[in-house]
């Protein structure tokens, strides 16, 4: 029976595997602006980029739509995808994950072109920002005062990263490694609803020398704690220069 079981799921596996990858071939190819968005439809799946003004008149915010033909099933997280500049210009702009449905929601980019890259693989997720998380002990017994942190690894350990919030009231993320080989690489990174995969906030960090010797880092201000209520999935990724352009 079991065996049985093993051979009728193989197709289906199958579908779902061919339906990532033609959607990763239809993606890379598609371009989008404040003034345009896009469509791109295969043999498997229907593709939407569909871009709308924020009311600040001055970003913009892009739903993507992946629909397979046929209600074939998907892992859409094992496409995670790189919102980047075109045109030559450098960086990246957001990490997003699709949600079960095939959709992710950047809500504010600035206006300009861009364009996708993506990776066959998922993309490295941590939840932070949730209600009972570490707490640092030097910090005392006033609770009033606590602050709070959330720490984790990253590429086998090399790489540490945290997410601090401070006395002043502001939440901070660092990635830090002590592997001279990883110096220069970049993180592009996104905090994600869990649910929907809505990015509430995405930046990409170089990690770059430190005032100690044989230590890289990269770290920023992502806002304050009232406006980064969470709970929120950490996803990131750690790349060479050349592939973040």
């Amino acid at each position: 029976m079991l065996k049985n079981k093993t051979t009728e799921e193989q197709p289906g596996a199958q579908r779902g595997r061919q339906v990532i990858e033609e959607a990763a071939w239809l993606l890379r190819q598609m371009r989008f602006s404040q003034h345009r968005g896009a469509y791109a439809e295969g043999q498997q799946v229907a593709i939407s980029i569909d871009p709308r003004w924020n009311t600040d008149n001055e970003t913009m915010q892009v739903l993507i739509t992946c629909y397979a033909f046929a209600h074939r099933r998907a892992d859409w997280a094992k496409l995670p995808m790189h919102i980047l500049p075109e045109g030559g210009r450098a960086g990246v702009c957001a990490i997003a994950c699709l949600n079960a449905r095939g959709q992710v929601v950047i809500p504010r980019l600035p206006a300009g072109e861009y364009r996708l890259s993506l990776r066959l693989k998922p993309a490295r997720v941590e939840p932070v920002l949730y209600r009972q998380p570490e707490s640092l002990a030097a910090q005392g017994e006033d609770a009033s005062d606590e602050r709070r942190v959330w720490r984790g690894e990253g590429e086998g350990g090399a790489v540490t990263w945290t997410i601090e919030e401070t006395e002043e009231g502001d939440v901070q993320i660092a990635f830090e490694t002590s592997e001279e080989k990883l110096a220069g690489h970049v993180v592009p990174f996104s905090l994600v609803d869990p649910d929907s995969k809505r990015v509430h906030y995405s930046r990409q960090l170089t990690l770059e020398p430190t005032r100690t010797p044989g230590k890289w880092e990269g770290w920023c201000s992502v806002g304050s704690r009232t406006e980064m209520q969470g709970p929120y999935e950490l996803v990131f990724e750690v790349v060479p220069p050349g592939e973040a352009d």
